[in-house]
């Protein structure tokens, strides 16, 4: 009995001793929320600067939808009025995260908020590749700065200019650059842009025939329409290609067809140079 009560003593000490070397979360490392009111009467709109991953409510309270065909623009109203204070939470596929604390604000403003003009956020990781979001984000510019050095497939329909000028890698990740002009008056607002590896014989795309991969990362700069065009740096965790296979590159209009599409086989991507 005696031996007993000793051991249960020693468990509640070294309970105790557990719970007492709990640290706190320090502030500093904390990603801090954005301050978002939203009406009842009101839709608020906010815009990524890259595709939106996921995304979570506190409460039911709060409704946000993402907008079809187009992957960075979520949605965001009341589901009620006068809820109490929430939060919402939203991950992009470059590794961002951006942390909401929601309130009920019957005179919301309706404007869009852009979200890439907000202040910077915290580095995360990703399952599979060795660079954080930040890491990311700098090879990328580095990417986008480069010169071209590979002459691949080049579109060149409707007035448009889509190709590829070069793919580098750093570590486990690939990252490709891309470049679209647009020599018409007409400006251009791409919706999505989406990769497939497909088979070289294949003419049409069939869900059962391509395979999707997507990216962690998407840069862009400047503008299809002026000077140079726009630059599009894509980044994926390394894959290789099979010879009778090749990677396409399709790129939508949003509100239009104007759907600029390149594409690279196993020969183009074993040329990448190393960042």
């Amino acid at each position: 009995m005696k031996f007993l009560m000793f051991i249960c003593a020693l468990l509640s000490v070294t309970i105790l001793k557990a719970q007492q070397t709990a640290i706190n979360l320090d502030g500093n490392t904390v990603i801090p929320a954005y301050n978002l009111d939203i009406s009842w009467n009101k839709t608020t709109m906010l815009i990524f600067p890259a595709a939106i991953q996921s995304g979570d409510v506190g409460d039911k309270s709060i409704l946000a939808e993402t907008v079809k065909d187009v992957k960075n623009i979520l949605k965001v109203k009341a589901g009620k009025k006068d809820f109490e204070q929430s939060n919402l939470q939203v991950v992009t596929v470059d590794g961002k995260v951006y942390s909401f604390q929601v309130n009920y604000n019957e005179n919301a403003p309706s404007l869009p908020i852009d979200m890439g003009k907000q202040p910077p956020y915290a580095p995360i990781t990703f399952k599979g590749i060795s660079l954080n979001s930040k890491e990311l984000e700098t090879y990328a510019a580095k990417v986008a700065g480069s010169i071209p050095f590979m002459k691949g497939k080049v579109y060149h329909k409707q007035g448009m200019e889509f190709r590829l000028d070069g793919i580098y890698i750093k570590n486990d990740v690939l990252f490709f650059q891309f470049h679209l002009l647009n020599e018409t008056r007409i400006p251009y607002d791409a919706a999505s842009l989406r990769f497939y590896v497909r088979d070289k014989k294949t003419v049409k795309r069939t869900a059962s025939q391509d395979k999707e991969i997507l990216p962690v990362y998407v840069h862009q700069s400047g503008a299809p329409e002026f000077g140079k065009g726009r630059v599009i740096v894509v980044a994926f965790p390394k894959f290789t290609i099979a010879l009778k296979k090749r990677l396409t590159a399709e790129l939508m209009e949003q509100d239009g067809d104007r759907n600029p599409t390149t594409w690279l086989d196993q020969k183009k991507l074993l040329k990448a140079r190393s960042l």
